[in-house]
């Protein structure tokens, strides 16, 4: 059913059937996957920048995988909660 705008006071311009907001659309699996596999290539690539610079300031090998751990688990943790926050995963 279509209302004109003459019809309702105080409004302007064309009406159409479908004017509500949809909601949230479910998220399907494969989103999931993706945006798991997303966070993790980049906690991979931001542990290896934190390995090849504790290379280049000199710490020793213990030091420099530790660097490369933390960092790992920072940014993959970091992806997810802001994938979660934005809506792609639940």
């Amino acid at each position: 059913m279509t209302v004109h705008s003459e019809e309702r006071p105080g409004h302007r311009g064309i009406e159409h059937a479908s004017d509500e907001v949809s909601g949230p659309h479910p998220v399907g699996t494969k989103v999931r996957v993706l945006v798991v596999l997303l966070a993790v290539v980049t906690g991979v690539a931001a542990a290896l920048a934190a390995y090849i610079t504790g290379t280049h300031v000199g710490a020793s090998g213990a030091e420099r995988i530790v660097w490369a751990a933390a960092t790992f688990v920072a940014t993959t943790t970091l992806a997810i909660v802001l994938a979660e926050k934005t809506g792609l995963i639940e």
